[in-house]
């Protein structure tokens, strides 16, 4: 029996830290001590750490003879590419609003009607989003894992598979945070893994053009931020998020791969010249 690497073990422990963490401290906060609202929600940002736990408990295994602080030095030493910077931005926010469009028009509504914007609750939003997701989750995913994935499978099948490890992650969330059950459940779950893998592969040819570390918390920030606003049915949602990032992710990957086999041709005339 081949013996199991250092990737897929942290992945594995990523997975067991963070179910344990969602039904056993969330489910004892909620059913045994009642918690508050407030109060899962520092929980889910607790949770939201596992990657990054994990991460830190395994580092001298996944990366020998490289300390905490020149691994995240590597990680934020790449160049910001401001076009990309602004490119993520736009993409991200006008899938948001165009989803919410489209959603409005099948209920033949105003937009208005799928977004709410509460100013009391600004703050909070800002800050439990820049502390869940963005800040607790990438350190794992695109600093360590998105380059040992590609190292080993390739650019296009690393990051789908980096982008199904990260949306099955969340496979707990799916039942406990959700009232959808049966078909809609279905749903729920199947545009979730496109929507989130086809994210995951926009992230990974941005992070191609400008790889630093910022630039995924930015993203990871960015979607989860405008999700804050919607008012509306989060299935209904999410499969309209799923068809247009899948969209995006092919015209994506489609320009990068062009743009780089069109360094190989330039480079192979190089050297024959």
């Amino acid at each position: 029996m081949k013996k199991l690497d250092n990737m897929w073990k942290y992945v594995i422990y990523t997975y067991l830290l963070f179910w344990f963490m969602v039904l056993g401290i969330g489910g004892l906060a909620i059913f045994v001590l009642d918690a508050s609202d407030a109060s899962m929600r520092w929980i889910t940002t607790l949770c939201s750490w596992s990657p990054t736990v994990v991460l830190l408990l395994m580092l001298k295994k996944l990366k020998p003879g490289t300390s905490l602080g020149e691994f995240y030095q590597k990680a934020f030493q790449g160049k910001l590419n401001f076009r990309v910077f602004a490119i993520a931005t736009l993409l991200i926010t006008g899938i948001f609003l165009l989803s919410a469009w489209i959603l409005a028009a099948f209920e033949n509504k105003a937009i208005s009607t799928q977004l709410a914007f509460v100013p009391a609750a600004l703050f909070s939003n800002i800050l439990f989003t820049a502390i869940q997701g963005a800040s607790g989750e990438e350190s794992g995913w695109r600093a360590y894992l998105m380059p040992e994935m590609e190292s080993r499978y390739g650019f296009v099948r690393g990051n789908l598979i980096l982008g199904l490890v990260w949306s099955f992650w969340h496979l707990p969330l799916w039942f406990v945070s959700t009232n959808y059950s049966g078909l809609f459940l279905l749903i729920y779950i199947l545009a979730f893994i496109i929507g989130l893998t086809s994210f995951s592969m926009v992230m990974g040819v941005c992070m191609k053009e400008s790889n630093n570390l910022l630039l995924a918390f930015w993203m990871h920030f960015l979607f989860n931020f405008t999700l804050t606003f919607f008012t509306g049915q989060d299935v209904y949602l999410l499969s309209s998020l799923a068809v247009l990032y899948t969209l995006a992710a092919v015209i994506f990957v489609a320009v990068y791969l062009k743009k780089a086999n069109s360094y190989r041709v330039e480079d192979k005339y190089c050297i024959n010249l």
